[in-house]
């Protein structure tokens, strides 16, 4: 009988230490397709570790990080990239001298190894690649109200619109698992409706979600359940959130 493959992001009695101070203390986590788990706290109480843990940031001192089953402790990001898990930034990480449809390709390249002898040469199937791949960036533009835009240096939007630029990236990339920092920072409350229609969708199709957001109405509007932290520990997990109509 073949073996039934694990479909979720986890981590297992993760801990870590920097320079002796520890920062995440023995938390486990699970984070299934098609669900979302807001993660709150005070600062300093641990999140922003704990996501770069699942997002392969940093490596955990003790404990295991798996995407799907597959053991990636201690892989970079970019391992974590190929396998799936995607991740938006507190502080905004975008190239503002590029278009905002050239920083849309970053992340729609993200599961793509082209071959450099087909790039030097131009053959057909890099152009074709090429064309799905600017179909995709555009598919996502369009998705975050950002198509009309697509041509416009980043640098030369204003904040929440290099916020929507960041989350088109992150689309693009077409994530099995995406962790949000703070996606609502910055944005003006009557955006972030628009924020959650599209996180639903996208939950929706399968995809899950680690959201880390001081904005407890986001937070509410979209989870499953909510972990909360203190002192590098999970010290609450409530998994009958509330959830207002139109939710899952």
């Amino acid at each position: 009988m073949r073996a039934v493959a694990v479909r979720a992001l986890t981590l297992d009695a993760v801990e870590k230490d920097f320079a002796g101070v520890r920062a995440v203390r023995d938390v486990s986590l699970r984070l299934e397709p098609g669900e979302v788990v807001g993660l709150v706290g005070a600062n300093g109480s641990g999140k922003t570790t704990l996501v770069n843990l699942a997002s392969g940031a940093v490596s955990p001192t003790k404990g295991r990080v798996a995407i799907d089953g597959l053991d990636l402790t201690g892989a970079p990001s970019a391992r974590f990239a190929r396998a799936g898990v995607v991740r938006t930034y507190q502080a905004l990480r975008l190239f503002e001298g590029l278009s905002a449809l050239d920083n849309v390709l970053v992340g729609a390249q993200r599961s793509v190894r082209p071959s450099l002898a087909a790039a030097w040469l131009r053959l057909p199937a890099f152009r074709r690649r090429e064309a799905t791949l600017r179909e995709a960036a555009m598919a996502a533009l369009e998705e975050v109200g950002m198509a009309d835009f697509a041509p416009r240096a980043v640098g030369a939007l204003s904040h929440g619109q290099r916020r929507r630029v960041e989350l088109a990236r992150a689309f693009a990339a077409a994530p099995a698992y995406l962790v949000l920092d703070e996606p609502g920072a910055g944005v003006d409350p009557d955006q972030l409706e628009g924020l959650v229609a599209m996180v639903r969708r996208r939950r929706e199709s399968g995809m899950g979600v680690l959201l880390v957001e001081h904005d407890t109405r986001l937070v509410e509007a979209l989870s499953d359940r909510v972990l909360k932290m203190a002192e590098g520990s999970i010290v609450g997990d409530d998994g009958d959130t509330a959830r207002p109509e139109g939710g899952r």
